[in-house]
């Protein structure tokens, strides 16, 4: 899957990426140390639409937290119909891709930052992923739609983030999960092939296998 992002008119895309209004910064605070950002202006990756994917390239990564995050600010400018105005207009949001080293994802208003977590998956609760693996929230298409829309949110209503009553903060919350749902829409890739295999029936909680098992 291929995620289409606008070149920003008179704009430069910098190496991190960083463009006007998105900037990943790959600062590991856990560790001190910076990672090397990606220039996506490149001719090698520029012939091939950007990295292919990779669990252990901190370039891709770097690449697609800018792609996501950036693609949600576009559908939010496209349902406003004006461009999205950070409250800090001369600074573009800050990504850090690998933030810190535990289980978590979140908007910090303070930095005008989004922070990703990476961890080792569990014994117990390690899912779809091996014990001891490393789990990077950075590489999870809804969390990153969910944090860039608090952002979003509270550059368009920031007196949202005040816990004024029960609803406000659970407004938020519920918002930027139901943007991170809907933007799976917009992939026409992952909906066509949902859709041909389930045949129509979108509810289904799982996936009808690609690959038959083999007779025991």
């Amino acid at each position: 899957m291929t995620v289409w992002v606008s070149h920003e008119a008179g704009a430069r895309l910098r190496p991190g990426p960083r463009s006007d209004r998105v900037a990943v910064i790959d600062y590991d605070a856990s560790n001190d140390r910076y990672y090397q950002p990606v220039d996506l202006d490149d001719d090698d990756i520029l012939i091939q639409n950007g990295l292919p994917p990779s669990e252990f390239d901190p370039r891709f990564h770097q690449q697609m937290v800018f792609a996501v995050a950036s693609r949600t600010i576009e559908v939010f400018d496209t349902a406003l119909g004006r461009r999205v105005r950070w409250l800090r207009q001369r600074r573009p949001l800050r990504v850090f891709p690998h933030a810190m080293q535990e289980a978590n994802a979140y908007y910090d208003a303070r930095q005008h930052a989004l922070l990703f977590g990476y961890f080792s998956a569990t014994s117990g609760e390690a899912g779809a992923s091996l014990p001891g693996q490393t789990v990077f929230s950075c590489l999870s298409h809804d969390i990153i739609a969910h944090e860039t829309t608090h952002a979003l949110v509270h550059s368009i209503r920031r007196h949202y983030m005040q816990p004024t009553n029960l609803d406000t903060l659970a407004f938020h919350e519920a918002f930027a999960d139901l943007v991170a749902l809907f933007q799976h829409f917009t992939f026409k890739e992952a909906l066509l092939d949902h859709v041909l295999r389930t045949a129509g029936v979108l509810f289904r909680p799982e996936l009808a296998p690609t690959v038959a098992p083999a007779p025991t």
